[in-house]
């Protein structure tokens, strides 16, 4: 039996509150995903910690951060969309066509999986690099404490920029299965989740093979000599190839946060946070003399595999 029709059911389905509705029903998973992948991740670290005390409330905040990071997310979600869209057509997308099946479906995922790595590393030495860039980065790396929480801690304008600027870089050049995308999207979540977990690991030679907590515990550092090592996201495989690598040693985890200890301690802080007169880690003049450092110093419990 056919439902009745009703003036304005029409406008009803597909009318503001719908879509409302919808992303708000996609951010209600987005968010319970997240609080899972946060607790599972600090069962872990509670098991094998890297630091033993860390404040709750430093955690609550993060992970009250992540919701609003998330709705912020959603919201801009469609603009980001369409500028991607607007993007790949402008160029001419899908140069490359990528296998869909069998065994050339694997290689289309390594493929993607290392395009995507490599932007990230890209764009993320750009934020060390340039002022305005880092001034929004800066707010990730205030966490004083480096835990699984801290995976969120962004500030929402770089979603506009990487939706915008990164990732339509990956459809102009290649022409892919959506599923291949998500399967690659899967495994960098795990990836960054792993990474930033205050869990003391040990993977002996294998420490630079993937990005691990000992890793990118050095990337977020406050000590100079770490300042500008151990950009990727997923792969040091980069960080060997452009020279940012720092190997760390068996013992080497080094306090986090910036060295002028800022930190936001409202959401409206974090939300303002780029508007901060100074931003840790100083760029320009001091940039240089860090990275001078960083190659001057061979036994600092680790060392920089370019010195």
């Amino acid at each position: 039996m056919r439902a009745p029709y009703f003036p304005g059911n029409h406008m009803f389905v597909s009318g503001p509150l719908a879509e409302l509705l919808h992303h708000a029903t996609h951010w209600l998973g987005s968010y319970a995903l997240v609080l899972t992948m946060m607790a599972a991740g600090v069962t872990l670290e509670r098991r094998w910690p890297a630091d033993l005390l860390q404040s709750r409330a430093g955690m609550r905040f993060n992970v009250v951060y992540a919701a609003l990071y998330l709705a912020l997310f959603e919201a801009v979600r469609p603009l980001t969309a369409m500028a991607s869209v607007a993007i790949v057509n402008a160029l001419g997308g899908g140069r490359v066509v990528l296998a869909s099946s069998g065994w050339g479906a694997l290689a289309s995922i390594v493929i993607v999986l290392l395009t995507f790595d490599l932007l990230e590393y890209v764009f993320h030495r750009l934020q060390h690099a340039w002022p305005v860039l880092w001034k929004l980065h800066s707010l990730h790396h205030s966490a004083a404490e480096f835990n699984v929480t801290v995976t969120l801690r962004h500030h929402w304008f770089e979603v506009l920029i990487k939706g915008c600027l990164l990732y339509p870089v990956v459809g102009v050049l290649f022409k892919v299965e959506p599923w291949i995308v998500a399967v690659t999207s899967i495994i960098f979540m795990f990836g960054n989740y792993f990474a930033h977990m205050n869990l003391r690991i040990d993977f002996g030679r294998f420490t630079t093979w993937v990005n691990n907590p000992q890793f990118h515990r050095l990337h977020h550092s406050n000590r100079a000599e770490h300042f500008d090592r151990n950009f990727t996201q997923l792969l040091p495989l980069w960080d060997h190839l452009f020279g940012t690598l720092w190997v760390p040693a068996k013992h080497e985890w080094p306090a986090t946060g910036l060295d002028d200890g800022a930190q936001p301690h409202s959401l409206l802080g974090a939300l303002s946070w780029p508007l901060r007169s100074q931003a840790g880690r100083l760029l320009g003049e001091a940039r240089p003399a860090h990275r001078l450092a960083a190659r001057q110093t061979d036994d600092h419990g680790g060392h920089d595999e370019h010195a």
